[in-house]
């Protein structure tokens, strides 16, 4: 693996790591919306993963290097 990869890995363990520790927080503004992280803070939000993509593209952050996640009134849990 190159350092590079290895970082940009590490760098979205933390902010997947970020979304999780304050989805709770999250709920205030960003209530069943996506928000994407960067760099552990909220750069983006949007009704769907369209607009969010739209605006962090617009800002100059790759939308595949993103945190891009949903933040839903309770948590549900899928089982296939």
């Amino acid at each position: 693996m190159t350092n590079t990869l290895a970082m940009e890995l590490k760098s979205f363990e933390s902010d997947f790591l970020f979304f999780q520790k304050e989805k709770e927080n999250l709920k205030k503004n960003y209530l069943n919306k996506f928000v994407a992280v960067h760099k552990n803070e909220i750069v983006a939000s949007g009704s769907s993963i369209e607009e969010v993509t739209r605006k962090l593209e617009k800002i100059g952050i790759d939308p595949s290097k993103t945190v891009i996640e949903f933040v839903p009134a309770e948590e549900s849990i899928i089982v296939l």
